[in-house]
């Protein structure tokens, strides 16, 4: 026994989300070569401190590695 039966409107309503997605990437505004270029740079910021921290504590795990059994 099927939990769900297909209704005969399953394709239409396939059919009309997916123009309704592609629609809306074509209709999608057109943003600001500024604050595009602003928002890259927060994002390369963003990644840049990640990458840091990153860093710093692989960083510290090497020196307590080196160490050895005194931890």
């Amino acid at each position: 026994m099927s939990a769900t039966s297909p209704t005969p409107f399953a394709l239409v309503r396939t059919f009309v989300f997916r123009r309704y997605l592609t629609l809306r990437s074509i209709a999608a505004p057109v943003q600001d070569p500024a604050a595009e270029a602003a928002r890259k740079a927060r994002k390369r910021r963003k990644k840049q401190a990640k990458h840091e921290r990153l860093r710093n504590f692989f960083g510290w795990c090497e020196g307590c590695a080196a160490y050895g059994s005194i931890f």
